[in-house]
């Protein structure tokens, strides 16, 4: 297999580097969409750009070298154009990614087990059950801390927590760990949604018409109306996949005061538009919000939905379309 890339973290390996004893490597096959493409290898809780190859024939490689500043088992992040195709921790051993979709290497102890850890978190995901996924990462966290499976647990329950028990979860947590760049960015976000919780008026945010003309979130919320605010993108197959139950939602309850106002989050307005018109998406759309709602609101993934009263006041946030159905049953009924 041609190498495209075989380079240390800090400087080009030479032929010695190959009888390294502690040599972490990964051979990476990727669809043709990737084709030309530069695919990083990010370090998971600092965000720092470990490496970096040229997806060529569809394949790449990254090559590690263990010394002072490089301890294993490293967990990392592999991603192209900005988002992340992988996790991969690197340990003594060589191995293997088929990058089709999110996942884990093959090939070496840890990764085959972290592997089947986000198997187990995929089907609890499923359930869209979000507190026995909050619950199933605390524990995780708490049986893993301190190594690589740890450091994911533990930020995947940052992610969704109780605000209120962030501080008692970080005064438990090893010092390396909180005072990660991650972690300090998710305990940001946890402090966003505190200050945007249900019972707080909902905070306004710029946006764009389809046009391109400039708007707001709110011009789009009508005072004396539910309005369920739905935060997702052309590129989320989550966002798209739950469409269906929102037109069910929307058709069941438009004409007792509901709105929907779709806002598409990091995506670019022409590939929302193109999204809104392949799936004939029938609510108000803000369009080119960027991250601005993520850096309002503390959300950490898509889709996301807030359900605003009448008189502007969160009602609910982060429930799944059918909880949302089963709440506006009890506030102005389905019949």
């Amino acid at each position: 297999m041609k190498i495209f890339k075989n380079i240390c973290m800090f400087g080009l390996c030479s032929l010695a580097f190959l009888s390294c004893k502690n040599e972490s490597k990964i051979d990476m096959n990727f669809p043709e969409k990737y084709e030309g493409k530069t695919v990083e290898l990010i370090g998971f809780r600092d965000s720092t750009i470990l490496n970096s190859a040229t997806i060529t024939d569809g394949k790449a490689e990254f090559l590690v070298q263990e010394n002072d500043s490089v301890k294993f088992p490293l967990f990392t992040q592999i991603v192209i154009d900005g988002r992340v195709r992988a996790y991969y921790i690197a340990e003594k051993g060589k191995a293997y990614l088929v990058a089709d979709s999110m996942s884990v290497p093959e090939g070496t102890p840890m990764n085959e087990k972290f592997s089947k850890m986000l198997a187990e978190l995929d089907s609890i995901e499923n359930l869209d059950d979000m507190d026995l996924y909050i619950k199933f990462a605390e524990k995780k966290y708490n049986e893993n801390k301190g190594n690589p499976y740890g450091s994911y647990f533990g930020v995947e329950w940052l992610k969704y927590a109780d605000p209120e028990k962030i501080d008692s979860f970080l005064n438990e947590s090893p010092r390396d760990f909180r005072d990660s760049r991650r972690v300090k960015h998710y305990v940001n976000f946890a402090r966003l949604r505190a200050a945007t919780a249900p019972g707080k008026k909902y905070v306004d945010f710029p946006g764009e018409t389809a046009s391109g003309g400039k708007t707001s979130l709110a011009n789009m919320v009508i005072p004396g109306k539910y309005t369920l605010v739905d935060f997702w993108a052309s590129w989320c197959p989550y966002c798209i996949k739950e469409l269906p139950d929102l037109e069910s939602l929307y058709s069941t309850f438009k004409d007792k005061g509901l709105e929907i106002v779709g806002v598409a989050v990091r995506d670019q307005p022409d590939a929302t538009k193109g999204m809104v018109e392949k799936k004939n998406i029938p609510w108000k759309i803000l369009y080119n919000t960027q991250k601005t709602p993520y850096d309002i609101y503390g959300f950490s993934g898509i889709p996301h939905h807030m359900l605003i009263g009448p008189d502007g006041t969160i009602i609910s946030r982060g429930e799944s379309v059918e909880q949302i159905r089963t709440r506006l049953s009890k506030l102005i009924g389905n019949n």
